[in-house]
């Protein structure tokens, strides 16, 4: 009997990481039939119809012939339906249908096909194309919707094909590569003066500093105070990305959604705000399909929690592992994944139900038992990872006044001070002041000499927990970068205090 059998490459998307997979096709003489293994899921086994007929609609005959598609290495689970084009090739060139002068152990194929041979779109494929890099393949052939994402790609020869009738183009050696390497802008913000009350100028010197140095930052005011505004303040206050940042980005924006136009590579650090009825798989990940959750898709960027206290205690909680790691691993039964989740956390909430406990303008009107129990679900472990927290007290009518700030230069200091954050961090595992580590604080935050005293009374005192001073230290050091300052000096010290106002217990952040 007759066999005729080969084999090409494409790969399988696992969450944010990928692997090659080699497809197998053999076709021998025989009760014609067309069957895929390999532990396919069910969109991978589809297509054998999508194939069968994609193939037919192009100007080809499909080999009625015994057709057994293998997907190795056969113990890991694929899924996706880019498949289909390797497939597709395979059947063609063992037909004979077309003619390969390719050296098809160097490429790549992917794309989904349409019934009518046409090659869909897919998503993250900037993940799959790093990992063809780090594994040697020299060309790719990707969908032509998806020819903007694959034009970053240095190092790499991209094919791009939007029908199955062009695929001989492609093998023969006959289709140019597309132009790659490729640098898209980042967005730029446009500032100008901004009126604040006198009454916010303290917390927006707190987001400046949490902003700069990636100190996470809760507030705590009445409604009216201005908590959600100055937040969103922030969100256009984020430094520029490094290009590591930006390709971090945009490999979890490309999981998220198809990149089919060229400013949706035209990325900035993001800003994710969910609602606080959002559930911890929401906002963690998880679930049947193990999609990215809130944390993941505000990687290297803020994640606004607004009405802080509404939120549910599990998903406050959730969040504690990637405040203290940068990434999330979540298990189940049927899998286990890991996700970066390294952001920057600004909450904000009211100080009770109604909102005005402790409130200079209007009566509190909460029972006192539920006054008290509103803030305890932010428990002390959740406090013990935010280094900057800040009360907004509204001032009454006659005393609150409009003060004007310059974002601009706002902007520009925050853009210095990661400029010495980058140098600084350069050969570490660090990237921000807000992520060292308490223990190596001595050897990279240096002091100055009138400073050493005031840090010997703050440790002395018996209130300061040794966590609360590495608060205070980091917080101090991304003062002193604000300011251009070699050293931390007595004044950065004493405003590093000032922002964190109270204790680890929860139940006193009313008070």
């Amino acid at each position: 009997m007759n066999t005729n059998m080969g084999y090409a490459f494409s790969s399988n998307l696992d969450g944010l990481s990928t692997k090659t997979i080699r497809v197998e096709v053999n076709i021998k003489r025989g009760i014609p039939k067309f069957n895929i293994v390999g532990l396919a899921a069910a969109s991978i086994k589809e297509s054998t119809e999508r194939v069968h007929i994609a193939i037919e609609n192009s100007g080809f005959f499909f080999p009625m012939q015994s057709i057994l598609v293998n997907l190795a290495p056969a113990g890991a689970k694929k899924d996706g339906s880019w498949f289909d084009l390797s497939i597709a090739f395979m059947i063609l060139k063992l037909s004979e249908q077309i003619n390969c002068t390719i050296d098809a152990e160097n490429f790549l194929f992917l794309g989904e096909l349409g019934l009518d041979g046409s090659i869909k779109p897919m998503r993250g494929l900037i993940n799959i194309l790093l990992n063809a890099k780090k594994e040697k393949f020299t060309s790719v052939i990707v969908p032509f919707g998806n020819r903007f994402e694959a034009s970053i790609m240095e190092g790499l020869d991209i094919y791009t094909i939007s029908h199955l009738s062009e695929l001989e183009e492609i093998v023969s050696g006959n289709k140019e590569k597309e132009i790659s390497g490729k640098k898209y802008e980042q967005f730029r913000p446009m500032f100008g003066q901004i009126q604040l009350y006198n009454d916010q100028v303290f917390a927006m010197r707190a987001i400046a500093i949490a902003v700069a140095g990636k100190h996470h930052m809760l507030m705590i005011g009445n409604p009216g105070a201005g908590k959600t505004m100055l937040a969103r303040i922030a969100a256009d206050l984020q430094p520029q990305l490094t290009e590591e940042e930006y390709i971090e980005i945009l490999r979890i924006k490309s999981n998220a959604e198809s990149l089919l136009h060229e400013d949706s590579l035209r990325v900035k650090r993001p800003f994710r705000s969910p609602h606080h009825t959002a559930s911890d798989i929401s906002v963690v990940g998880g679930g049947r399909d193990s999609r990215m959750g809130e944390i993941t898709l505000a990687h290297n960027g803020i994640l606004f929690l607004d009405e802080l206290g509404e939120f549910k205690s599990q998903v406050i909680q959730s969040i504690r592992e990637p405040l203290e790691e940068g990434k999330i691993t979540i298990s189940r039964v049927n899998y286990h994944i890991t996700y970066p989740a390294s952001f920057l956390l600004i909450a904000a909430t009211n100080p009770c139900p109604c909102g005005y406990y402790g409130s200079n303008l209007k009566a509190c009107t909460c029972p006192e038992n539920r006054s008290a129990k509103y803030l305890s679900k932010i428990s002390g472990p959740f406090l013990d990872r935010i280094d900057i927290n800040v009360k907004l007290n509204t001032f009454r009518k006659d005393q609150r006044n409009i003060v004007a700030m310059d974002l601009n230069e706002v902007y520009h200091s925050i853009e210095s001070a990661r400029d010495l954050q980058i140098k600084r961090f350069k050969n570490s595992e660090y990237s921000f002041n807000g992520e060292v580590e308490g223990r190596f604080l001595k050897d990279i935050f240096p002091t100055h000499p009138d400073a050493e005293k005031l840090w010997q009374k703050i440790q002395n005192y018996p209130e300061n927990s040794v966590r609360k001073i590495h608060k205070i230290k980091k917080i101090a050091r991304t003062i002193a970068d604000l300011e251009s300052s070699h050293e931390i000096k007595e004044a950065h010290i004493y405003e590093a205090m000032t922002l964190n106002q109270f204790s680890e217990r929860p139940i006193s952040l009313a008070a």
